[in-house]
């Protein structure tokens, strides 16, 4: 029942971040991370999908951190 209901908050956070422009991706990158660790926590198999999704707007919200560095 548990896997169900992340499946369904995955669903609803994978639609909510395609639609996202860059800053609101970011902010849900954290709600994104956190549901595929509470998922590891349970035992409960992360779809590869967003795992790769998870790294994904990792690697973006680190990228972003370096374009505001000064030079």
């Amino acid at each position: 029942m548990a896997e169900k209901k992340f499946l369904e908050l995955i669903e609803k956070l994978e639609a909510e971040i395609e639609a996202a422009d860059d800053s609101d991706r970011e902010d849900m990158q954290v709600q994104l991370h956190a549901v595929v660790a509470q998922m590891k926590d349970k035992g409960l198999k992360v779809p590869q999908r967003l795992s790769q999704l998870d790294h994904q707007l990792e690697d973006e919200a680190v990228e972003s951190m370096f374009d505001n560095m000064p030079v």
